[in-house]
């Protein structure tokens, strides 16, 4: 009896943790179904988010992208003035008529004189086959020359006897070729012995010694400056060595002074607005001037291969097409600050100009209506007029200077 009633409650003990088992298995399944009902809900919030995300971005580069512009007229009258702007109201002008400068700052000293007449002699060098004179550092040398490595010449290492011009220091040939030819003269022919670099580009040659034979076949001397060359070379602007200096230092003082003056304008006034439509506009003539030089430039690298080219215009900017747009906001507010300058003082001085008279400026400085046409080929009448705003406002400001001369 005792052992049926035990067999009872074992079955009863049994029945009852199988029910347990049962219910702890049902709210398992229920707990799981949570936890994966949540899951996927996250994980479609996650999908919608990115999704609106990358349209988003879409959507927000689309209104930010600056797009170029050729065209240089746009927010300008035909006068040169920013359209719907009074410039006055927007800057702070300097005391433009209360002006010292020092003379030290813009004359053309001696140095500098000296300095012109040399790069002017240099440019008119000519080669002179026989010659004492050694070549030193920086001469200018006409050389043929047939490189061989273990005694066997190798292709692509000889001038083929057509003479090629070499500048001492310029580092166009292997290190150490240049430096010696240093101390010989026209006619010489001297062995050259130079390594090759590990990294050359042609791999048959990387890293190997070579021998050049190099012959010189001339070094290119300067003119003597004096009243024949001046008259022979610089009939233009003079025609003895005395005149020429003299045009030097009055030309150079008022490139140099123009250049003081418009410095000064520009970092002694300050801007308190910009107009919006027209400063927008100046990003997208620098975008435009970007691409533009980019295009130019691949175009002239693509001559030489592929492989010399730019690959994108952001290999070219050296950033992203946004983080660009982003830093021309700071250009165009430079440029615009210029032009609000200009435009203010002239405004001050009830002064108005016309695309006209950049032209009569342009045939007073030695330009030609040819040039001025040009000019409003490409950029419009109504930008040359607002050049004509800067000039005049320059020529205005020039003529109230007082020049210190102990400055």
């Amino acid at each position: 009896m005792k052992k049926e009633n035990e067999t009872k409650d074992s079955s009863i003990s049994l029945s009852k943790e199988r029910k347990l088992a049962r219910k702890k298995e049902i709210q398992q399944r229920k707990r799981q179904a949570r936890i994966n009902k949540l899951i996927a809900i996250c994980l479609i919030a996650a999908l919608v988010i990115g999704v609106c995300s990358f349209t988003g971005y879409k959507l927000y580069r689309e209104a930010t992208r600056i797009v170029a512009s050729d065209d240089y007229a746009k927010y300008l009258t035909e006068n040169g003035l920013i359209t719907d702007t009074d410039a006055s109201s927007l800057v702070e002008l300097c005391d433009y008529k209360n002006i010292t400068v020092p003379l030290s700052e813009v004359e053309f000293s001696e140095e500098d004189i000296e300095n012109e007449i040399q790069t002017v002699l240099d440019a008119n060098k000519t080669l002179t086959y026989k010659s004492s004179t050694a070549i030193a550092d920086g001469d200018k040398v006409n050389i043929d020359y047939v490189g061989s490595i273990d005694g066997v010449a190798f292709d692509g290492g000889s001038t083929e006897g057509e003479g090629t011009d070499l500048t001492i220091g310029s580092g166009d040939y292997i290190d150490g070729f240049e430096d010696q030819l240093i101390g010989h003269m026209a006619g010489d022919t001297v062995e050259v012995a130079v390594t090759f670099p590990e990294d050359y580009s042609d791999s048959d040659l990387a890293g190997k010694d070579a021998v050049f034979e190099v012959v010189i076949n001339g070094i290119y001397i300067a003119p003597e400056f004096n009243d024949e060359f001046v008259a022979n070379n610089l009939s233009d602007y003079a025609s003895t060595t005395e005149e020429y200096i003299q045009y030097l230092k009055e030309t150079n003082y008022e490139s140099s002074l123009t250049e003081w003056v418009e410095n000064y304008l520009i970092e002694q006034s300050s801007i308190s607005s910009y107009p919006k439509d027209y400063t927008s506009h100046l990003e997208s003539l620098k975008k435009y001037e970007a691409e533009s030089t980019y295009n130019s430039m691949n175009e002239y690298l693509s001559a030489f291969g592929s492989e010399y080219a730019y690959s994108s215009f952001e290999d070219y900017i050296g950033m992203s097409e946004s983080e660009y747009d982003k830093s021309l906001a700071e250009e165009a507010q430079v440029a615009a600050k210029q032009a609000l300058v200009y435009q203010a003082i002239l405004e001050k001085e009830g002064i108005t100009v016309t695309a006209e008279d950049y032209l009569s400026y342009l045939l007073a400085n030695g330009e030609t209506e040819e040039d001025y046409n040009e000019e409003v080929e490409e950029y419009g009448t109504n930008y040359v007029a607002q050049k004509m705003i800067k000039n005049k406002a320059i020529e205005l400001v020039k003529e109230l200077i007082t020049i210190n001369e102990e400055a």
